[in-house]
């Protein structure tokens, strides 16, 4: 009986031989991948970040004033992934969605300070005017002349870069940059919504619901 003919180029390689080889020789480690958009590495946003970081590292930061502003929605109240429980006991939580949902605007400074509101309203070009509005009465309540050392950064989205909203910048002289696309780690709004979405915002189980 003739048997199976085998190539002399068939070599058998063990899991634990091309782990070695991954690990020590080319200095890789087995981690978890990191969801992103699928057009979050497209030859023109990867230009158009570089465009922004190339503008942003060319301003005078020293004694600037960034404010960050961003959108989130809260859909639920309890953003926990983990908890301590009792190794008898399930680690379970009960979910309470928000119905309707909240938007959280938010904008942080890099002095620390934290401004925010929440809406039960998509947010659009009239959302952000109203945002802004009240934004910019505390702002020249506390100063001014916050204008001539003041950036405010927003990312692309259309009711941030809008004709509508173009015209209220200039018309209130609000001194903006736009973040290229999906520039996250630009965004240090973003770290403040994740420690947010960590925990149970409502933890005395107050109602929520429209009002």
């Amino acid at each position: 009986m003739q048997g199976k003919l085998k190539s002399d180029y068939d070599i058998e390689i063990k899991p634990w031989k091309l782990r070695s080889i991954l690990q020590r020789h080319m200095a890789m480690r087995y981690k978890g991948v990191n969801e992103v958009s699928w057009r979050a590495n497209d030859p023109k946003n990867l230009l158009l970040r570089q465009q922004f970081a190339h503008a942003f590292l060319k301003l005078n930061l020293y004694g600037q004033t960034i404010i960050n502003i961003d959108e989130t929605w809260l859909g639920m109240t309890d953003f926990r992934r983990k908890k301590w429980t009792f190794t008898d006991r399930p680690d379970s939580v009960r979910k309470k969605q928000v119905q309707p949902r909240v938007s959280m605007i938010t904008g942080l400074d890099t002095n620390g300070e934290l401004y925010i509101s929440l809406v039960q309203a998509n947010s659009n070009g009239s959302v952000m005017q109203m945002f802004f509005i009240n934004l910019l009465h505390r702002l020249d309540a506390a100063n001014k002349n916050w204008r001539k050392n003041t950036i405010i950064l927003l990312d692309g989205a259309k009711y941030h870069t809008s004709e509508v909203m173009m015209e209220f910048y200039k018309e209130h002289q609000v001194p903006v940059m736009f973040t290229g696309p999906h520039s996250y780690d630009a965004s240090p709004i973003e770290l403040f919504f994740a420690a947010f979405k960590s925990k149970d915002v409502n933890p005395q189980r107050l109602p929520t619901g429209k009002t």
